[in-house]
Formats: structure tokens, C-alpha cells, sequence
């Protein structure tokens, strides 16, 4: 039998924050999917705590730091984004921010309530090392992102020469669409070295923090060293995979390398809520 725990990033737990039974500005933080996917989590594990008193998921001490400062400039970006063009009902949102920021921090204290709090400190000597390996992995992926247009032009030929000779197709054409698929399936190295796509480092600690916190989970719990998935919910690129509308697919070599090497499922909220509906998940410890 497996069993699981999860964590999640700070912007699943901003974004279940603005849904949780919150309607101010709703209009404002209800047009995308993922809030919903977000609140759909949390409202299951809480109902999960309240008839098992069983807490699933696992939250590393770095996670409240960084909700402090980010809630505020999300509120504002989302703020300046929807009213761009209306001064007026800026000024009003501004004044009723604090209220807005009430609600967060009390939802957010509700939502605490399903995690239990890790130990996993950055100063610890035992994240730093794992950190060490996280930062290398990047560096490594980094290093094929910069040569990534020339690596995927000499991959494709093969193709485009089986292609040309059978179909007798547009070579040229045959060439870009070869190594757009291609890059399709490398879109999460690609985007690394693009501005503002970098796994930065940042997130880089918390994913060592959170893989310390699995580690440190299984050395109290003997029982769940060969049978426990630890999923980490998170939309940023540089963790879960990324989907291609033109190509139909996935693109997964950093999701799949740190899968690999420390044994954690990054995935986005959709994955993690279809795995509570189609009943994925052990929920009996």
C-alpha cells in the first residue's frame, strides 16, 4: 500500500486564501482556474482533518517568511491589472486593502491548520547540502538551455531526412516543425534562461527545504521509507511540467529529474485535485 504527503508553494496558498469563503474583490481574483483548483484542496484536506484528525500535508518554516511579503505585492499587481483604466475604483480597492488583508491572514490561519510545520531552516547544515545538489542540477540544466537551439537543430536531422526521403516533403518546412516538437518537449530547460523564468533561488531553498522535509519525514517513520509519494503543488514551470497546445505535449525533464534524484512529484493544482477525485490517494494514515 503507498501512502502520501504534500506540500505546496506560496501562491497555492495566496491563491486559497482569496477563495476561502472571501468575497471581497472577488471579481478581481476569480478569473482564473487555478484559485478555484487551490480552494478545492484545501477545503478537502480540512474535511479529511475534521473526520480523521489525520494532517496530510507538510509545510516547511521558510513558506510563512515568504507569505508575508508576497500577499501584499500579489493584492496590488492583481489590484493595478484590473483597474488599470478606472482610477476611480483603484483608490477605492486601496482604501479597503487592509480589511482585504484581515481576511488573508485569517484564512490563511484556517488553511495552516491541515499542514504540519517542518523544521526543514535553511542554516541547517543538512539543507545546505541538499540545496548544494538543487542549485546543481539547474546549473546543469542552465548549460543546456544555452545551446539548446543548436543541440535540438543536429537532433532533428535524422528526422528530417527519413521524412524528406519517404514523403518528399518540403525540407525546410519538415525542419522547422522538427525542431519546434522538439522544443516543445524542452520548454521547461528552455525557459531557464529566459528573463524572469529562472529557477531562482528562492524557490531553489524551498524545494530543498521541502526535500529535507521528506527525508526527515521517513527517518521518524521507518514504515513509509519504500512506500510514500511526497507531491510538491506548484505552477511554476522551472517545477511542474509544462503542456504544448500545438504539439499535444508535455514538457517534463526538470518535473522527471527531480523525481529522480530526490523523490518528489512536482505537480500542478489540476494533477493533485484529479487525483482526489478519481480517489488516487490513501487517506487511512
Amino acid at each position: 500500500m503507498t501512502y502520501f504527503r504534500f506540500s505546496c508553494d506560496t501562491n497555492i496558498l495566496i491563491s486559497s486564501s482569496f477563495y476561502y469563503r472571501f468575497k471581497t474583490f472577488k471579481e478581481v481574483f476569480r478569473e482564473e482556474r487555478i484559485y478555484d483548483l487551490s480552494v478545492f484542496i484545501m477545503r478537502y484536506f480540512e474535511r479529511v482533518l475534521m473526520n480523521t484528525g489525520i494532517k496530510f500535508g507538510i509545510l516547511p518554516p521558510s513558506m510563512f517568511k515568504e507569505l508575508e511579503y508576497r500577499k501584499v505585492s500579489i493584492i496590488l499587481r492583481k489590484l493595478e491589472e484590473k483597474y488599470s483604466n478606472d482610477e476611480e475604483k483603484f483608490d477605492k480597492a486601496l482604501k479597503e486593502i487592509s480589511t482585504l488583508l484581515n481576511k488573508i491572514n485569517d484564512n490563511l490561519k484556517r488553511i495552516f491548520k491541515i499542514f504540519v510545520m517542518g523544521r526543514a531552516y535553511f542554516n541547517d547544515g543538512r539543507v545546505k547540502k541538499i540545496y548544494q545538489k538543487v542549485d546543481n542540477m539547474y546549473n546543469n540544466f542552465m548549460n543546456q538551455s544555452l545551446s539548446l537551439k543548436e543541440t535540438t537543430k543536429e537532433k532533428v536531422t535524422n528526422h528530417i531526412n527519413y521524412f524528406y526521403d519517404r514523403y518528399s516533403k518540403d525540407i525546410e518546412v519538415l525542419q522547422e516543425i522538427e525542431e519546434a516538437k522538439e522544443m516543445a518537449y524542452q520548454t521547461q530547460i528552455a525557459r531557464l534562461s529566459t528573463t524572469d523564468k529562472t529557477g531562482n533561488k528562492t524557490d531553489k531553498k524551498i524545494l530543498a527545504e521541502i526535500i529535507y522535509e521528506r527525508k526527515r519525514y521517513i527517518q521518524e517513520r521507518p514504515q513509509f521509507r519504500k512506500n510514500l509519494n511526497f507531491y510538491f503543488i506548484t505552477e511554476d514551470t522551472h517545477f511542474s511540467r509544462k503542456y504544448n497546445k500545438r504539439f499535444r505535449v508535455y514538457s517534463t525533464p526538470i518535473t522527471d529529474k527531480i523525481k529522480d534524484l530526490f523523490s518528489i512529484d512536482c505537480v500542478r493544482a489540476k494533477q493533485f485535485a484529479d487525483l482526489i477525485v478519481k480517489k488516487k490517494l490513501n487517506l487511512s494514515k
